[in-house]
């Protein structure tokens, strides 16, 4: 047996004890992605019911609106990654930026819903448009170098899918609650606690201060830098070679498919299943139909807590991708059933969807900061960098403009089917007919496409094993 292969034999036993992460260490770093959840969901959470249901926004619209900010993260991501990989100072390259943005964010959050009462369509789209850039400014600077701080958190294999799992725990605990928020704000004025005209306004500097702001801030205060040491001692990180270089990598070039694939069907499904949940299920009643969603997204966030240990049990049994393309599988099962439990009538069965199609979520959630840390030691073999910041740059890009096309895509659809707001549940049937193929066949096409995806993608467990032993031959241990 060579050398090499006796190292990763000897690194794939266990993780040795300056590759585990502690608990509490661990649960500071996965409270942040509470946050992340908020700045990525969370304008979606409160945009539809207030500015399209609510105000009448044309839906359209809405969903230019809100995929134009993607164009000026483009910008802003990768200069983010690059000032978060080559940032000097006594506290890290990662912590003081996710401290400032944590703060920033929660006030940028707060603005977006002080649209005056009496704008007109245009101005409140105009006003919208103009604090959504600068609240994505803001959440760029804090999830950037938070991406880029999981990646580096330890350089085991199986010790990274551990500590991913707790940023996807905060992240359905942000499923729990994001739903909540616009029927919060309706409980708040029944309570006699707000005017109804202060409602939105209150709940959302209630979610910019305490989860956006305060919880942000804890990454940066409460975890540490592994790489933060040999980051200083490397050479500065260009931007324009360090992009490239990512688009060269094939496994990275996979993780952007899924990514893709993920934000894009995922949640032009989440959209539409609003849609149907209202319009359909609930004769156009939009206060019951957002609580029914509430109902429906707290099914997806317990189902995805419970397959937390089954997904790491896999993952370390079979690997990563192997894992991922089994969960989505079920997502192919998932797009059959969506047909059948999203009709009128006893509205429960609407929790049989997040059976089939709930784990692929905390898959996703564990998994793919998982592989992009691996990714990261695969680059820094190929090239002798450690550049998470500029991945993580890339894959927060991403996330927010597949988020943003989800949602200009589920306007489309909806002008495409025919959807009009002011008939209420008095949709034809021929809206709700194109609604539910739309739903379906979405679902289905993503997970075919990402288990092909799958099957290209490079990095096994073993593989990943032999590049942290020539890592630690050529460098040592960090």
């Amino acid at each position: 047996m060579s050398n090499t292969s006796t190292e990763s034999s000897k690194a794939s036993q266990s993780a040795n004890d300056g590759s585990r992460v502690g608990f509490w260490e661990k649960t500071a770093l996965g409270s942040g992605f509470l946050a992340v959840f908020f700045g990525t969901a969370g304008v979606k959470g409160f945009a539809i019911p207030v500015y399209q249901m609510t105000m009448g926004v044309n839906p359209a619209l809405l969903g230019l609106v809100l995929a134009l900010p993607s164009f000026w993260d483009a910008i802003t991501d990768p200069i983010a990654g690059y000032v978060s990989d080559n940032l000097k100072t006594r506290w890290g390259r990662r912590k003081p930026m996710i401290v400032l943005g944590a703060v920033l964010q929660a006030i940028a959050f707060g603005a977006i819903w002080m649209v005056p009462s009496g704008f007109s369509e245009t101005q409140s789209v105009v006003y919208l448009a103009v604090t959504l850039i600068a609240f994505y400014t803001c959440f760029t600077i804090f999830s950037v170098p938070l991406m880029s701080l999981t990646y580096e958190m330890t350089p085991d294999y199986n010790e990274r899918t551990r500590v991913a799992s707790f940023g996807a725990f905060f992240s359905k605990i942000g499923e729990f609650l994001y739903q909540g928020m616009f029927p919060l704000a309706g409980m708040l004025v029944v309570w006699g606690l707000v005017s109804e005209g202060n409602s939105v306004l209150v709940v959302g500097w209630l979610v910019g201060i305490l989860i956006l702001g305060t919880v942000g801030v804890l990454p940066g205060l409460f975890v540490k830098e592994r790489y933060f040491k040999k980051a200083t001692q490397q050479k500065k990180v260009r931007l324009w070679p360090s992009v490239k270089a990512t688009w060269k990598n094939k496994a990275f070039l996979v993780l952007v498919g899924l990514t893709l694939c993920q934000v894009l069907a995922g949640m032009v499904a989440s959209s539409t299943d609003y849609y149907l949940l209202v319009y359909y299920m609930c004769d156009g009643d939009i206060v019951v139909g957002s609580n029914w969603k509430w109902v429906l997204s707290v099914g997806y966030a317990a189902v995805g807590l419970a397959w937390i240990y089954p997904i790491n049990w896999l993952s370390s049994r079979y690997g990563k991708s192997v894992t991922m393309a089994v969960i989505f599988a079920l997502v192919l099962v998932g797009a059959i059933v969506k047909w059948y439990v999203y009709t009128p009538g006893n509205m429960w069965k609407i929790l049989i969807d997040p059976i089939f199609c709930g784990p692929v979520w905390m898959a996703l959630s564990i998994l793919t900061p998982s592989m992009f840390a691996d990714i990261c030691d695969d680059d820094e073999l190929r090239h002798g960098f450690r550049r998470e910041g500029m991945f993580g740059a890339v894959f927060s890009f991403l996330q927010k403009f597949g988020f943003s096309l989800a949602f200009f895509g589920t306007g489309l659809a909806l002008n495409w089917a025919g959807f009009n707001e002011e008939l209420g549940g008095n949709q034809s049937e021929e809206t709700i007919l194109s609604l539910r193929l739309f739903l379906s066949i979405s679902t289905a096409i993503w997970a075919l496409f990402a288990i092909v995806l799958l099957f290209a993608y490079p990095i096994s467990k073993k593989r990943a094993y032999e590049i942290r032993a020539e890592l630690e031959a050529r460098r040592g241990t960090i």
